[in-house]
């Protein structure tokens, strides 16, 4: 039986892993996966930002309690179809948003709920709406170009 959800998905943009130690996780993830190493679109420096080869981002992530603000790293990102519609449905929903609505430097828009398990979603529209000059290096620290 199909349903009608309030909430249209188009695929999952990216999932979030932590991780403790960056040096032994890139070896992991970038040498023997494979994963691509690309340039972060936040500046938070506990995020390494990867691809694999079909272009699904796994962020690597570091514990970070910034503004004593303590949520899981682990999280999976849902490409939705609307993300002003999915942003009404959620305020209008039981569910607390906890980070965001925001957007990153590439023009992407996000906004992160838990759920009862605490288990925390990202709901996002797609990456790279508009340019943004940013390299990384072998660490998968990312900074502007221009800098």
């Amino acid at each position: 039986m199909k349903t009608n959800p309030k909430i249209k998905i188009k695929k999952i943009n990216h999932v979030g892993i932590s991780i403790n130690n960056r040096t032994k996780s890139l070896s992991l993830y970038k040498d023997l996966l494979g994963l691509e190493v690309i340039p972060s679109m936040i500046d938070q420096e506990n995020i390494i930002w990867t691809k694999t080869r079909d272009g699904t981002m796994v962020h690597l992530v570091e514990p970070n309690d910034e503004n004593g603000i303590i949520l899981p790293d682990f999280h999976v990102a849902f490409e939705v179809e609307n993300f002003e519609e999915t942003l009404e449905v959620l305020k209008e929903s039981d569910w607390e948003i906890v980070i965001g609505p925001g957007e990153r430097m590439d023009g992407q828009k996000f906004v992160y709920i838990l759920d009862d398990d605490n288990n925390m979603l990202e709901f996002t529209t797609n990456n790279y709406i508009k340019h943004a000059d940013r390299i990384t290096d072998e660490l998968g620290y990312s900074k502007n170009k221009d800098i």
